[in-house]
């Protein structure tokens, strides 16, 4: 990912809230996108994470009974994790993972690292 500022449309992001933005990290919390490439809600955290000279944290939280999914399912999206991480590596953007309830866990997670923002990617099914 190369750093250009504004890269992502206006258009393209709608916030959640009010809440200013702050001093911290920005963490982009991953879910359906679960790629390095082509990933425009990772694009925008970049983006903010530079603006704030703040760094970036990809924050992936593991549900362990998601929609009911199979071993070979969850062992699937754990190889891709796995690559994923590796390429987060080489673009020195640390890479957690989080077991439990993603409502709790990733606020939890948030507010314990007093982060500057938080970003999701786009579930079109809500």
């Amino acid at each position: 990912m190369e750093n250009r500022s504004n890269r992502v449309q206006q258009d393209r992001v709608r916030k959640l809230n009010q809440v200013p933005l702050r001093q911290g990290p920005v963490i982009y919390w991953m879910s359906r996108d679960q790629r390095v490439d082509d990933n425009w809600a990772l694009l925008y955290a970049q983006e903010l994470a530079l603006t704030l000279k703040e760094p970036l944290l990809v924050l992936f939280c593991l549900t362990p009974d998601y929609l009911g999914a199979t071993a070979p399912q969850y062992r699937f999206m754990l190889e891709g994790l796995n690559e994923l991480t590796g390429r987060l590596k080489k673009l020195q953007i640390t890479f957690i993972s989080l077991q439990g309830n993603p409502d709790q866990e990733v606020a939890r997670f948030c507010r314990e690292l007093k982060a500057g923002g938080l970003v999701c990617d786009f579930n079109p099914l809500r």
